[in-house]
């Protein structure tokens, strides 16, 4: 475990996260994409986000059982985080990794592949599940999203 901190672009924000490891996850959903201008690339940390300082975090119910951290200042992608605060994931691009945190990044899965654009393909391979696989390792199905 190693404790990593992480800022959104104009540095209101900090936060601190403990990491496992350095697996990655890509999500191609609708959602991510749009709120991240791409494939939303983020690293697990459970429930150990801890925001250390800023007063323009902002919160999005982006569904019943999510939300997203964003900074209201400067528009940054910061954290995807269930609504019961147990489980959160970090964008990779606000960690701030050193040099060799980045040579063990490794692409751990996808998710929402169903919604993969075309030009979106990584050159390292991890675990790739649909939007239906993704939602029933939750416990969700999609019949009780509708």
């Amino acid at each position: 475990m190693k404790r990593v901190t992480g800022k959104c672009l104009c540095g209101d924000i900090h936060f601190s996260v403990m990491l496992n490891d350095f697996r990655v996850s890509a999500c191609h959903c609708g959602m991510c994409r749009k709120w991240s201008g791409g494939v939303f690339l983020s690293l697990d940390v459970k429930d150990s986000l801890e925001i250390t300082q800023g007063e323009s975090l902002g919160l999005y119910a982006s569904s019943e059982w999510a939300r997203r951290g964003f900074c209201t200042h400067c528009g940054s992608s910061l954290f995807w985080q269930s609504a019961d605060g147990q489980q959160a994931c970090v964008s990779y691009a606000a960690l701030e990794l050193t040099d060799k945190d980045r040579e063990e990044l490794l692409l751990a899965s996808e998710i929402y592949i169903n919604e993969q654009p075309d030009f979106t393909r990584f050159k390292q391979e991890g675990a790739r599940l649909t939007e239906a696989d993704f939602l029933k390792s939750l416990g969700i199905t999609l019949s009780a999203l509708e």
